[in-house]
């Protein structure tokens, strides 16, 4: 293992890093922040900066050295190393500038590097006076006894963490593993960039220029998003980050009602095109400017993901129009949304599009509506979710075609035994090896899947009644004031969802939605994780689970299972 090529490339994604930290520090300043968090937030930037040149300079190649002679293996442990680091560094500001403990940090910044979207952040945070802040996440508490409002600095780095886990972060490392002389980085396209990889995978034969037009097409759509946002009426420093995270389909935002709290049609109709791009494949979009033609219905992962997304609307807005009788708005104001075919329309094709997508933004909790088809179908969109070579989480859809076509081959093969039958996507046939590291994947995304879910039942779970009584008395009074404390919250606002309380055991329900949402990247998920819940609650080796799940996810869980594997330890 060359271990000086590994930290090399590590020193220069902590001068990337840096830089991130240094544009938020300046937002700060700018926004007129308290002068306590643009000092910080500079201070870590300085930090990730010399920390980075000082271990760049001990392990840089030495003059007449052309190469660190590394192998693919080396560039495998790169790319999970990287993003470890990027999350630990990443959370500075957080521990910081903001009261959130270490794991709480490390959590927050998972899930915004990973597009993922989950947050820790929650209105029942307090400030270090003990006084309740209320709108948390328009007001992050700080360690001062001050509530000092609006940390913008803050605001802008979560979202920031989003478009940097979009391309950022994957494209930095896919370019500088040429310094690692891991070969034309074949493998480790495969490894970084998501979805099912054939040998025409690539734009171009070179694959600098690929992650070069990639993105290009990344920061036109970021742009355009924002000034849509602006046109229709959300603030310009709102509309820069809701930009930034929706092209990267991560979710993070400045308001607690997330995009919910935005009433304006046009903002919401533009968040769902934008989504709507970010989930499809960027190449696409590149074929039609270089080719002038319009090739998304050549493609059949699109047209597979256009029409799940289509029919999943159709499918939702009648049963929910005639089964609820109001459409719950998660912003409270108004409470009820008026009852016309359109509103209906558009929140659906929003909740459908942000989970699919796996954006994570909402304007309604679809746990609300009354009805169980539309939570069936959208529980169903989370596990194949968006198009190979977008900014999507979930198994992508090409994968679910590969495998519903195979498994229709094995079916006829049972009648027709002599027949040869091949997978075929998009007209390019697909070979035999791949076929099968697609079933692996699924089966292991299954996998994984129902795993997490069995170890938060275990982590979370909490002795009963009675014998906590006997060992943690002061425990079981805090979770009897916290209680207490959530229903006073419940009682006075008729829209706010039950919180979980910290000194139960988690059900079923939350666990299998927290993890799905953890590893599909999506954010939101049933039960107490649900639209208008939120992650605070789960004990530290929890949250710890599931950011490392996020991570696995969002790499295509080859990546970091490989590093699992003895014999790729060995020499």
């Amino acid at each position: 293992m060359k271990y000086r090529a590994i930290l090399y490339v590590i020193s220069l994604l902590l001068i990337f890093l840096s830089f991130g930290m240094g544009v938020s520090s300046a937002v700060a300043f700018i926004m007129d922040d308290p002068d306590v968090l643009v000092y910080r937030f500079t201070g870590c930037a300085v930090w990730t900066f010399v920390i980075g040149y000082i271990l760049c300079k001990l392990t840089e190649r030495k003059r007449g050295e052309l190469d660190f002679g590394s192998s693919t293996r080396d560039g495998f442990v790169t790319v999970a190393l990287a993003w470890l680091v990027a999350v630990i560094f990443g959370s500075l500001p957080f521990i910081t500038c903001a009261n959130l403990t270490t794991y709480d940090a490390f959590f927050e910044t998972a899930s915004g590097l990973t597009t993922t979207g989950a947050s820790v952040i929650n209105n029942d945070l307090l400030t270090s006076d003990g006084t309740p802040l209320g709108k948390i996440v328009e007001s992050l508490p700080y360690h001062d006894p001050a509530n000092l409002p609006l940390p913008a600095g803050l605001l802008f780095w979560r979202c920031l963490l989003n478009w940097l886990g979009g391309v950022g972060i994957v494209f930095f490392v896919l370019l500088v593993l040429p310094l690692l002389n891991v070969g034309r980085g074949t493998q480790l396209y495969n490894a970084e960039v998501p979805g099912l990889k054939t040998d025409g995978g690539q734009l171009t034969p070179r694959l600098g220029s690929s992650i070069l037009y990639v993105t290009l097409v990344y920061l036109f759509f970021t742009v355009l998003g924002g000034v849509l946002y602006h046109y229709f009426g959300m603030g310009m420093f709102d509309s820069v980050c809701h930009a930034l995270s929706t092209i990267a389909t991560g979710g993070f935002s400045n308001k607690t009602a997330s995009i919910g709290y935005y009433s304006s049609p046009g903002i919401q109709w533009s968040v769902i095109a934008i989504m709507f791009v970010a989930a499809c494949n960027f190449s696409l979009v590149l074929k039609v400017v270089f080719t002038g033609k319009f090739p998304y219905f050549a493609d059949e992962e699109f047209r597979f993901f256009t029409g799940m997304v289509v029919i999943s609307i159709l499918i939702i807005t009648p049963l929910v129009y005639f089964s609820s009788p109001e459409v719950i708005s998660v912003t409270g104001d108004p409470a009820f949304l008026p009852r016309t075919v359109s509103n209906y329309l558009r929140i659906v094709a929003f909740q459908v599009l942000t989970i699919a997508s796996t954006t994570g933004f909402c304007t309604s909790d679809y746990e609300l509506w009354n009805c169980p088809v539309a939570i069936l179908i959208i529980c169903a969109l989370m596990f194949p979710c968006g198009c190979g070579g977008s900014t999507a989480g979930g198994m992508k859809c090409s994968r679910l075609i590969v495998v519903g076509k195979h498994l229709i081959n094995e079916i006829k093969h049972c009648v027709y035994p002599r027949t040869i039958a091949s997978v075929r996507l998009s007209g390019e046939r697909i070979d035999d090896p791949l076929v099968a590291k697609t079933l692996a994947f699924v089966l292991c995304y299954i996998a994984i899947f129902i795993a997490v879910a069995l170890m938060l039942t275990i982590t979370e779970y909490r002795p009963n009644a009675h014998y906590r009584q006997l060992t943690e008395p002061n425990l079981v009074q805090a979770d009897t004031d916290l209680e207490q404390t959530q229903r006073d919250i419940t009682s006075t606002d008729s829209t706010a969802p039950t919180p979980k309380p910290y000194g139960t055991t988690i059900d079923v329900k939350t666990a299998f939605g927290a993890s799905i949402a953890a590893l599909s990247n999506i954010g939101p998920g049933f039960g107490h994780v649900g639209p208008s819940g939120d992650y605070h609650w789960f004990r530290p080796i929890s949250k710890i689970l599931l950011a490392i799940t996020m991570i696995t996810g969002r790499l295509e869980l080859y990546t970091i299972l490989v590093l699992f594997l003895p014999s790729f330890w060995r020499k």
